[in-house]
């Protein structure tokens, strides 16, 4: 597998990947809400721009090696972060909006390293 890591492969390990004649993979990369921008957090939105355009730009760079690249941007999750005040402030701010559970995150990560995903590339998958 092109990642066993949390984090974005450097172009070392993408050309180490390739020059072992690899013909399939998965970039899978997790973002969150940096292209809204807020105040004080331009690094911030910076950071989330370029791994969005790293994300197209492998897909298009990678998909004759037959690599997918996808980024999800899930919800508030519940891994313990989240107050009561964050709970409720999601619930009131839209019915498409939701705290979702860390398995719910980890089944969109699974599907994108299925087959059944293999024409799917090149995408922010946006959880609410």
């Amino acid at each position: 597998m092109l990642v066993a890591y949390l984090g974005e492969p450097g172009p070392d390990e993408v050309v180490d990947y390739l020059a072992r004649g690899a013909t399939w993979g998965w970039i899978i990369g997790l973002t969150s809400g940096g292209e809204l921008g807020f105040p004080g957090e331009v690094s911030y939105g910076a950071a989330k721009a370029a791994l969005e355009h790293f994300t197209l730009s492998a897909a298009a760079e990678l998909g004759p090696h037959g690599v997918t690249a996808n980024l999800v941007h899930p919800p508030v999750t519940d891994t313990g972060w989240g107050t009561d005040e964050v709970r409720a402030h999601v619930a009131a701010s839209s019915a498409l909006f939701t705290v979702a559970q860390p398995e719910e995150v980890a089944r969109v990560v699974a599907f994108l390293a299925s087959t059944a995903a293999r024409s799917v590339t090149g995408n922010t998958v946006r959880m609410r």
